[in-house]
């Protein structure tokens, strides 16, 4: 269990009215005592009301805090509001951390006793994921913090092909499919990217952009599109409807089978590529042309690979 995981654990045992010592936390939730101390004192700076009592009979319990008003809503709200930050929390990195587990800190604290069970299983039989991802995005406040204020950054970024040093003017940060992702104007291609925030390896601020200071995202065209269209089969439909981007797109034909009609950005040709060879024979590109050349070129490649 991730460390997320047991802070929430931990909030729902503290919930039961219960008090615990280090000891009984630390067993139930299969750590070592010194794991369990970080997790209470992580907890506390969250902003959960934690009491500590010393002595025979001691331990942890959480104070139901006459501070804080009733919330007048009902239990699936609850579940409902909780399950939102939980799916934030399941990222590696995120801009509110300790804020995000302080809301859920306060918001059952604040849960008339009676309905705390009711929540409790609700939560438990209801969830939502996101795939795990180890990869860190330490520069994720900061680039926000620069989309507030519309400041112009400089980075060293990683991509698939190659490292570049290059000035963004952030537009706001997103987060899918497990990855948190920054749109921004980019001053080395002239146009809007999208960028994978993890990918950025280092940041710092530029005070007086090279070319346009505090750009608009906006403002600026975005490159060139090419019309795209791909035949799918019946299976290749069934596939192709979980995509993100192209699922939304599949044009349904009376037997099953159907096509994506799209529009995509010369620099996007081999993000589409990569798609429709994961399709396999269930997909067949009709255009554009830089589209059929990228996926020849590439299965000719890979056909070294496989001699014989």
């Amino acid at each position: 269990m991730n460390r997320t995981g047991r802070l929430l654990e931990l909030l729902a045992l503290f919930h039961t009215g219960k008090t615990f010592t280090v000891g009984d936390l630390a067993d139930t939730l299969s750590v070592s005592k010194r794991t369990m101390l970080r997790d209470l004192h992580l907890l506390s700076e969250a902003g959960a009301p934690l009491q500590a009592s010393p002595g025979p009979g001691g331990g942890y319990r959480l104070i139901r805090s006459h501070q804080l008003a009733p919330l007048a809503l009902t239990t699936e709200e609850a579940v409902a509001l909780i399950l939102s930050y939980e799916a934030l929390l399941s990222y590696t990195d995120k801009p509110f951390a300790k804020e995000t587990l302080s809301v859920i800190a306060k918001l059952l604290a604040s849960l008339p006793t009676d309905a705390l069970t009711r929540v409790e299983q609700l939560r438990k039989k209801l969830r939502v994921t996101n795939p795990s991802r180890s990869v860190e995005a330490p520069f994720l406040r900061p680039l926000l913090d620069a989309a507030l204020s519309q400041q112009a950054v400089e980075i060293a970024y990683d991509s698939l092909n190659r490292q570049s040093t290059r000035i963004i003017q952030p537009d706001y940060l997103y987060a899918f499919d497990g990855y948190w992702y920054c749109k921004c104007f980019c001053f080395l291609r002239r146009c809007t990217v999208k960028l994978r925030v993890d990918r950025i390896q280092a940041m710092m601020i530029v005070d007086a952009p090279s070319v346009v200071p505090n750009p608009h995202v906006s403002q600026y065209e975005e490159p060139e599109q090419l019309p795209l269209r791909i035949r799918l089969t019946r299976k290749g439909c069934k596939l192709a409807e979980s995509h993100h981007q192209f699922g939304n797109q599949i044009t349904l034909l009376a037997d099953g089978s159907g096509f994506i009609t799209d529009t995509v950005a010369l620099s996007e040709i081999n993000w589409v590529a990569r798609f429709v060879l994961g399709l396999g024979r269930e997909a067949t590109v009709e255009e554009p042309a830089e589209l059929i050349d990228w996926l020849r070129k590439e299965l000719h490649a890979l056909c070294h690979f496989y001699p014989g």
